[in-house]
C-alpha cells in the first residue's frame, strides 16, 4: 500500500514506472500484486530503485519500506519451501504466477495445477522409495502444488487464465483408488467451469500429433517475452524465451488443441471416465 501511494504521489502509472525501470524480471502484473501485499519484490534493489524513482529521499522513510519488504518476503509462500525444490522449480513457480495466461498440455497426468491434493500426494507416494522421499519432503511438495493453483488459477483478483490440454490416457491411469479418481474427476469438471479456464482432452486413438513431453507456454504481458517450459523424460526443467521455440510449441499446441475434444464436452467425459474406472475396478 505505501508503494501505490508512492508511486501515485509522484504521478507514475504502473506501466511508466516498470517501463522507466526497464527491470526483464518486474512486469506490470507483479509490481501490482507488490502494491496489493500478494507478492514481494525478489531484490533489495529493485525496492532501492523504485523508492529514487518516486523521489524518496528520505532515509527513515527509504529504511521503513526495506523493514517492510523484509518482514513481507519472510512470510512469502514461496520461500517457506525452498529447501524442498529443485531450483528451477523455484523459477519455474515464481513465474507461473506472473502469467496472463498459460497453455499446458501433459500426455500421462493430470497437470499440477488441476491436480487436487490427494491425487498429488498419491502421485509423490508412488516414487517414493526411489526419489529417497520423506513424509516431510513429500507434504510440502503437495502444499506448493496447492498453492500454486490457489496464486494463479484460482486467485480470487485477476486470476491466470489457463488452457489446458490432456492426453486421454492420462486420465484413465489409475492414481490412488477409486474414489480418489472420481474427486479427481469431479475437481477438473469444477474447473472447467470457471470463466479463465479451458479444458479439452486429446484422444488417446486419434491419429493426430500427440507430443511426448509435457509442457507449458507462459505468456508474461507485454513487458516481458513469453516464455516455455518443458519438462525432460529424467524430471529437468528447461526454459525458453526464444521467439523461434515459443512459436515452435505454439504451433505444436494448436494442432492437438484441433484435435482435441472441445472444451464443452469436459464433463462428459469426466462421468464416463469415472463410469469406466468403476467397471474396470469390479
Amino acid at each position: 500500500m505505501r508503494l501505490r501511494q508512492l508511486r501515485t504521489d509522484s504521478g507514475y502509472t504502473i506501466a511508466e514506472a516498470v517501463e522507466e525501470l526497464g527491470l526483464r524480471h518486474l512486469s506490470e502484473g507483479m509490481l501490482q500484486r507488490v502494491e496489493k501485499g500478494r507478492a514481494v519484490l525478489r531484490y533489495i534493489g529493485d525496492l532501492k530503485n523504485l523508492a529514487e524513482l518516486y523521489g524518496v529521499d528520505d532515509v527513515e522513510v527509504l529504511d521503513g519500506l526495506i523493514e517492510l519488504h523484509k518482514g513481507a518476503a519472510s512470510q512469502d509462500w514461496l520461500t517457506q519451501y525452498r529447501g524442498s525444490l529443485k531450483p528451477e522449480m523455484q523459477a519455474y513457480a515464481g513465474i507461473e504466477v506472473e502469467a496472463v495466461t498459460l497453455r499446458l498440455y501433459h500426455p500421462t497426468l493430470v497437470p499440477g495445477i488441476l491436480q487436487t491434493e490427494d491425487y498429488a500426494k498419491a502421485l509423490f507416494e508412488e516414487v517414493r522409495s526411489i526419489e529417497g522421499w520423506t513424509s516431510a519432503s513429500i507434504g510440502a511438495h503437495v502444499e506448493v502444488r496447492k498453492r500454486r493453483k490457489a496464486e494463479s488459477i484460482l486467485r480470487p483478483d485477476d486470476p491466470v487464465r489457463a488452457w489446458v490440454i490432456v492426453r486421454e490416457s492420462a486420465l484413465q491411469r489409475p492414481v490412488g483408488d477409486v474414489q480418489l479418481m472420481h474427486e479427481q474427476y469431479a475437481e477438473i469438471t469444477a474447473l472447467a467451469e470457471r470463466e479463465n479456464v479451458r479444458i479439452q482432452v486429446l484422444p488417446t486413438a486419434a491419429w493426430t500429433l500427440q507430443f511426448a513431453y509435457n509442457f507449458t507456454i507462459l505468456d508474461l504481458g507485454k513487458t516481458l517475452p513469453a516464455t516455455v517450459q518443458v519438462d525432460s523424460a529424467w524430471g529437468a526443467i528447461s526454459m525458453s524465451d526464444k521467439p523461434s521455440e515459443v512459436t515452435r510449441f505454439g504451433e505444436i499446441f494448436q494442432s492437438m488443441a484441433a484435435s482435441a475434444h472441445p472444451p464443452e464436452k469436459t464433463p462428459a467425459i469426466m462421468q464416463r471416465l469415472a463410469r469406466e474406472i468403476e467397471q474396470r475396478n469390479d
